[in-house]
């Protein structure tokens, strides 16, 4: 997810992003995957930090502790 912005700012909003992987594969089932991936979007679009976006979001601490392997409290 840490990668996203490496494909949005070059790209802009008018694209589409395939990631079933990083959907299917949450810890905490397919719906936290989904809201995970929102949120990594919501806090590129707003120009949130993800370390400081994840704070208030759970589903998207889950996703990056799997796939970045780091530790978030």
């Amino acid at each position: 997810m840490s990668n996203l912005p490496t494909v949005i700012e070059p790209l802009g909003t008018d694209i589409v992003l395939q990631l079933g992987g990083g959907t299917l594969g949450h810890p905490d089932g397919s719906a936290a995957g989904a809201k995970a991936i929102r949120q990594a979007i919501d806090a590129i679009m707003q120009e949130i930090r993800l370390d400081e976006y994840v704070k208030i979001h759970k589903e998207l601490v889950r996703a990056l502790e799997k796939w970045e392997h780091v530790i978030l409290v």
